[in-house]
């Protein structure tokens, strides 16, 4: 079964060992702010090229400079890279599409968003087919990386994510069980729950406990349509509280966390596998 699998995440990464040998960052991303939104188109050596829209609920100081959005041509061999990824046997960064998109804005810039950043990502480098196991994955800097995915499109690949806080993106070959998948994130979800509960209104984080509690229950009984449903109330329930219940704001001197916006966009990319599931 390991072999097998090789063998399919290969043909999905293309096998462009060329590639793998270019590590370089470039200044060639072309940056427009539109109100609450940002595009960025990138071109990186060996004609590996995407565009990314980012889309903030509510921005101050969004400029060009202010995003601190760089991107490079990452060395698939690289074990700095690989150990960043939640399994180096069912998980491959795509030979296709060797980049990296980094956000990090500067400490100093005063940028800030409130509640929920939509990231969109698009290539002509990769083919969106039905079953695809390509995936969006996102990690702070130097971080682990986690599925993000919240929709995928067809023609060439596109796909959304959302996220409460920035920096790296990459796309990969997630050829993970499901019930793995789903396994992961709902405990990435409890967990991030967990840790911030200090920071949320005691009432209002014993309601998305529960949530959460019914969420599992449904999953054990594979009732995965009746667990989707359920974590839009737990979406709903932090977006009628943010704000001085649900902390809901991320700025680039990073003194606060943006609770409302992590999980939801954990919330967000479990309902996305629950979908696949069913």
């Amino acid at each position: 079964m390991l072999n097998i699998k090789k063998l399919l995440i290969a043909s999905y990464t293309g096998c462009l060992l060329f590639m793998s040998s270019q590590v370089e960052a470039t200044d060639i991303v072309s940056v427009n702010i539109h109100g609450n939104s940002a595009e960025a188109i990138i071109e990186l050596p060996g004609g590996v090229s995407a565009d990314i829209t980012l889309e903030f609920e509510n921005a101050v100081g969004l400029t060009a400079q202010n995003l601190g959005i760089s991107a490079e041509v990452v060395d698939l061999t690289s074990q700095a890279l690989l150990q960043r990824l939640p399994s180096i046997t069912d998980i491959a960064p795509s030979a296709a599409f060797p980049m990296m998109i980094t956000i990090e804005p500067q400490l100093t810039s005063g940028f800030s968003f409130s509640g929920l950043a939509t990231v969109d990502i698009h290539t002509h480098n990769l083919e969106y087919t039905a079953g695809t196991p390509l995936r969006f994955f996102k990690a702070p800097l130097n971080g682990e990386f986690k599925d993000i995915t919240m929709t995928m499109g067809a023609g060439s690949y596109r796909a959304r994510g959302s996220t409460g806080r920035f920096s790296q993106f990459i796309i990969v070959a997630d050829l993970r069980p499901q019930v793995t998948v789903i396994d992961s994130k709902y405990n990435d979800l409890q967990t991030a729950l967990n840790n911030f509960s200090a920071d949320i209104d005691p009432a209002v984080y014993s309601a998305l406990l529960q949530d959460l509690a019914d969420v599992n229950q449904l999953m054990l009984l594979q009732n995965y349509s009746a667990a989707s449903n359920k974590l839009n109330t737990f979406n709903r329930r932090i977006s009628d509280n943010s704000g001085d219940k649900v902390p809901n704001v991320w700025r680039s001197s990073r003194d606060i966390s943006n609770v409302a916006g992590e999980l939801m966009a954990y919330a967000n990319t479990l309902r996305f596998s629950l979908r696949l599931a069913n």
